[in-house]
Formats: structure tokens, C-alpha cells, sequence
């Protein structure tokens, strides 16, 4: 392997500048601002309602369970 030549216009290490902020950069942080507020909105939301694991009021289905399924499929 040759030894990198130090007169090159880019040379390798500490010389190279930082890249600048693109478009891309700053839409990766409102993304990620944006699922933090969802985030936030849906922990306020659980809480509202009693928190995890907590139900509150009368828990039923419209539709009553099938219990015989033998006669359902005759």
C-alpha cells in the first residue's frame, strides 16, 4: 500500500472542514421534534384517563360473544 500524498488539495485528518447544515439535516430534526410532541400529546392523553393500566367505566361490546360455535358453523 503507497503512503497517501501530503500535497494532494484534500488531504486526509484533521485539515477537512465541517460539513455545512443541509435541508436534509434540518427535516431529520423536525422529525424528531415532531415525534417528540407526539410523544408528549399521547403520555397527556393516557394520563387523562387514569394512566397505564387503569380503565375507567363500563368496558363492554356491541356485539355479544359467540359461545356455541358448533352451532354457528351448522
Amino acid at each position: 500500500m503507497s503512503q497517501p500524498d501530503l500535497s494532494s488539495a484534500n488531504p486526509p485528518g484533521v485539515l477537512r472542514s465541517k460539513p455545512k447544515t443541509s435541508i436534509y439535516t434540518m427535516l431529520l430534526l423536525l422529525a424528531l421534534l415532531a415525534l417528540l410532541l407526539g410523544c408528549l400529546f399521547l403520555y397527556l392523553e393516557i394520563n387523562q384517563y387514569g394512566g397505564f393500566g387503569a380503565v375507567k367505566g363500563k368496558v363492554s361490546s356491541l356485539i355479544p360473544p359467540v359461545t356455541h360455535v358448533v352451532d354457528f358453523l351448522v
